[in-house]
């Protein structure tokens, strides 16, 4: 009888909660048909190869292209007859007339990958000033965690891996170090303007030409000395290095790979980035204002913890950790160098003219 008596119980109080449990999941599982995307069109950002890129038979590579064929076989094992449709981003570095993610906001895709690190939701929209997180959600899995380096003449970075920790604060605060306006990466180097004195944002001044990739103005300066260091995630850095820049007519300029012009990657050290500054998890990012955004959520963490994505994010990591040596060349100390006039356009004593 007690035996009887205690399954009586068990049963009257674990069942409401089982019943709750699974209707909590079946919510995500099972919303209306008609709640559910016509099709998943996925937007592939290019500006890490490793991360995403488009190979010469119309196919993508990278991450972002084992993602799209996981994504599918995902789709498929939810018996969900959704079709994935791979889209170029077009929008990107090109100012405030194409903002960040505006392919998601305006509902011309439905996931961007690439690397759009989860702190970008702390940015704001540069068309309506609204927060990004108001418009944007990212998955719960992250794919890469990287951190902020430095693209510079290898002469500049030989004398910065040289320099001692104490002398290392004074010489980076010093550094004309160009930063793209509506990134992360201006986010942190605001944050920390005490060490980053020398910090300039691009564009200098409204830009008249809203159609231009806005790095163009950064990297022109860069190549002619007029600023020493341009700053950006490592993974994107090691594209401007190895790869350069595919140019494209009305858009942005062709570039050699910098390291044929004796560019270097700083600091060069595998995973260690600029001092002060947080490391970046990269996610996917889905339009948080649909019906669907919680289902499609949950199917992109889905995927991101498949098996089969495994050497693609080792790929990732291999590609920015790629290896640029720098060898020490002899040098006068820099307080026993004459010491040269500054032009009007570096900020402070930069002692690396």
């Amino acid at each position: 009888l007690k035996k009887s008596f205690w399954i009586l119980i068990t049963t009257f109080f674990i069942s409401p909660i089982c019943v709750l449990t699974s209707c909590k999941g079946s919510q995500l599982d099972n919303l209306p048909q008609e709640s559910y995307p016509k099709q998943i069109r996925v937007g592939i950002g290019n500006a890490s190869s490793a991360i995403g890129r488009k190979n010469k038979d119309g196919s993508y590579g990278g991450f972002c292209g084992e993602f799209l064929k996981t994504l599918e076989h995902e789709l498929s094992r939810q018996n969900r007859q959704i079709p994935v449709i791979p889209k170029d981003i077009a929008n990107q570095y090109r100012g405030k007339a194409y903002p960040r993610y505006s392919g998601l906001t305006a509902e011309k895709i439905e996931i961007e990958c690439g690397p759009n690190p989860r702190s970008s939701l702390k940015l704001r929209d540069r068309q309506d000033n609204q927060l990004l997180k108001s418009k944007i959600l990212f998955s719960k899995k992250s794919f890469h965690t990287t951190g902020i380096k430095l693209l510079l003449n290898k002469k500049t970075a030989v004398e910065l891996e040289n320099t001692t920790e104490n002398q290392l604060e004074k010489k980076l605060s010093a550094l004309s170090i160009a930063v793209i306006r509506g990134t992360t990466t201006l986010q942190q180097f605001r944050k920390n303007g005490n060490y980053y004195d020398g910090y300039v944002p691009y564009p200098k001044i409204k830009q008249k030409n809203q159609k231009l990739d806005i790095r163009d103005l950064a990297l022109d300066d860069l190549e002619k000395g007029e600023i020493k260091a341009f700053a950006s995630d490592a993974i994107i850095l090691r594209t401007l290095l190895e790869e350069g820049i595919q140019g494209k007519s009305g858009y942005r300029k062709s570039r050699q790979p910098f390291k044929n012009k004796n560019y270097v990657i700083y600091p060069q050290a595998p995973n260690t980035y600029l001092p002060k500054l947080k490391k970046q998890q990269y996610a996917i990012a889905l339009n948080k204002n649909t019906d669907y955004a919680k289902w499609l959520r949950e199917t992109a963490d889905k995927v991101l913890e498949k098996p089969s994505l495994n050497q693609a994010k080792q790929d990732i990591q291999k590609y920015e950790n790629g290896g640029d040596i720098l060898s020490p060349v002899p040098q006068t100390p820099l307080s026993q160098k004459p010491r040269e006039k500054p032009s009007k356009s570096d900020k402070g004593n930069n002692p690396f003219l």
